[in-house]
């Protein structure tokens, strides 16, 4: 029995070293060299395949998201694991941890305001159903009590995941920052999420007739408005229809992971950027989605498509001396006017 165990011990630890060494790789990695990493794996062809494959398939089994690419050569094949989409499996609690999880839960309901209350409620009261050990308030309904919101906000939130639930068309009052303006938009909402800290939904903008993206703080009144007659006498007479349906390939996890150069401002242009020193080993996060290869000079040189030079140039800027936008020229001209504007606010004489 206690060898069994160690040899579970021991194979949940090679599990763990071998997704983190694969999360830490700033490239796909191929099983030639997770076999030269790894030396569990250095045994006779057959038994370190049938190994190999069963390692992959308990990391998928725990909830990593590993990824093959196409990388050429001999292994033809590279394996990444995306952080992002990999999910814990369902977990036991003990009756410590359900404690603390009902605590943070009741917490949440009272001190903030989420679109999801009362799933959140819903769970919180499955958990007092079937865990054992919880705090003997935990059955007293009452902790459960939370205030309506009655914030400008919290009615936006709501009218908003309304709309989306019920797949009906809004019309939003919206500051545009760049002209101090409030303009109407018809928008189909696809979908919201949280970002950095703030609301956003995302959703086909009849003004501009293209997917955009909305903050929910710049929405000074919002309202459904359903469609126009001629376009919903071309709509199912199903009510569970709605106004509109949602592309099935679209995902607002892109949107609420989206960055300052992903954003809509010209038509996509090839950008790279050259980290060296600190930043080079970890140039695949500082550019997710980016191709990175090392150069003549064994920096990392990370290639990808932008829709915001501008904002590119601000981050590299932001990243220091280590990071250097090298493509296009314009992108390089861009930094050095950013950096002259600043120097005399900087320094005082330019």
């Amino acid at each position: 029995m206690a060898k069994a165990r160690t040899k579970q011990k021991s194979f949940e630890a090679r599990l763990l070293r071998l997704a983190a060494w694969i999360l830490s790789q700033p490239e796909p990695v191929t099983r030639a060299q997770i076999y030269a990493r790894f030396p569990e794996y250095r045994k006779k062809p057959e038994t370190a395949e049938k190994m190999f494959t069963r390692d992959k398939d308990a990391l998928k089994d725990l909830g990593f998201h590993l990824e093959t690419e196409e990388v050429g050569g001999k292994d033809q094949v590279g394996y990444t694991i995306d952080a992002h989409a990999s999910l814990l499996p369902p977990i036991d609690l003990t009756a410590d941890e359900a404690a603390a999880a009902w605590t943070a839960g009741v917490a949440a309901l009272r001190l903030s305001r989420h679109p999801l209350h009362a799933e959140l409620e819903s769970a919180l009261r499955k958990l007092v159903v079937g865990t054992r050990s919880l705090p003997p308030r935990a059955a007293a309904t009452g902790e459960l009590a939370t205030e309506p919101g009655t914030t400008d906000a919290d009615r936006l939130l709501a009218g908003l995941v309304d709309a989306w639930e019920k797949r009906r068309r809004i019309r939003i009052s919206y500051w545009r920052v760049s002209s101090d303006e409030v303009v109407e938009r018809d928008v189909d909402v696809y979908g919201w999420a949280r970002r950095r800290g703030e609301w956003i939904f995302v959703g086909h903008d009849h003004l501009r007739d293209e997917v955009r993206i909305f903050y929910l703080s710049r929405v000074r009144a919002l309202k459904k408005v359903g469609l126009p007659k001629d376009a919903a006498q071309k709509r199912s007479k199903s009510a569970k229809d709605g106004d509109y349906d949602i592309p099935e390939s679209f995902d607002v996890r892109r949107w609420s992971r989206q960055q300052i150069w992903d954003y809509a401002v010209h038509p996509p242009a090839a950008a790279a950027v050259r980290f060296r020193g600190s930043l080079a080993g970890i140039a695949k996060q500082l550019l997710p989605g980016a191709r990175v290869a090392t150069d003549e000079i064994g920096a990392r040189v990370a290639r990808l498509e932008v829709r915001n030079l501008r904002g590119l140039v601000r981050q590299a800027l932001a990243w220091g001396p280590d990071a250097e936008v090298i493509e296009p020229a314009s992108a390089r001209a861009m930094a050095r006017e950013i950096l002259a504007s600043l120097e005399p606010r900087t320094w005082g004489t330019p």
